[in-house]
């Protein structure tokens, strides 16, 4: 990866709120200020102060944790449904040795999610911060390569991003970025874009092997990694 990409945002946190070390604290003054009838700020204000903290520190960790979205991912993720990208992975699988490159220009993809963190004190519950994250990517030129049915590198190209945040139904954030990729970036092994069983067990056994982990048990998988994808939209 050249040091041009480095610079970009790598999670949609990272976008967001930066990638100071402050970003705990940030996310915290949001949850607790959003929704004028409905915040935490609110629900917890009769708490004592050591479990108030406690509540205000555990849910801002698995409110980052929701938004910690790598960029790149959701991206590669939804070129899973990209007809033209799944098309090469079945031709690259059916002629080992294989590559192709496709033309990605002029498309759009949308994630929506709508996750929510509950926090409980001894065993009651308090309340609910209710998050919206929505990611718009508008690729405007970008080339994958195909190779074996994995998505095995992306080529120079650009793409704007727009990350919005939305806390108690309150949107708190939106943020843009333009990526540019002044070369290329491999994806290691490269990364599945048809159902597991579209690739021969032999290859399986080789990416286990070289990971030092026994074969794993067959499954109609083909994220790797697994991602929370919401919705997708072409």
């Amino acid at each position: 990866m050249t040091s041009a990409v480095q610079d970009h945002p790598h999670t949609a946190l990272d976008l967001l709120f930066g990638p100071g070390n402050d970003t705990p604290e940030a996310l915290a003054r949001q949850l607790m200020s959003a929704g004028a009838d409905r915040d935490l700020g609110r629900a917890l204000e009769n708490l004592p102060r050591a479990s108030r903290d406690a509540a205000v520190r555990e849910t801002t960790a698995a409110a980052a944790g929701l938004l910690n979205l790598d960029l790149i991912g959701g991206l590669v993720a939804g070129w899973r449904k990209h007809h033209d990208l799944t098309a090469a992975a079945q031709r690259t699988i059916a002629a080992p040795g294989s590559v192709e490159l496709v033309d990605m220009a002029g498309h759009q993809i949308s994630i929506s999610q709508h996750p929510s963190v509950t926090v409980l004190v001894d065993g009651a519950q308090v309340a609910t911060a209710q998050l919206g994250l929505s990611l718009l990517f508008r690729v405007n030129a970008m080339t994958a390569k195909i190779s074996a049915g994995r998505l095995v590198a992306l080529h120079s190209g650009q793409c704007d991003l727009t990350v919005t945040l939305a806390i108690q139904g309150s949107t708190v954030f939106t943020k843009r970025a333009h990526l540019t990729l002044p070369g290329a970036i491999p994806l290691g092994q490269g990364i599945r874009l048809l159902a597991g069983h579209h690739y021969p067990a032999s290859a399986e056994r080789a990416e286990s092997a070289d990971n030092g982990h026994p074969p794993p048990v067959r499954h109609d998988a083909g994220a790797s990694p697994p991602l929370d994808i919401g919705e997708w939209t072409y």
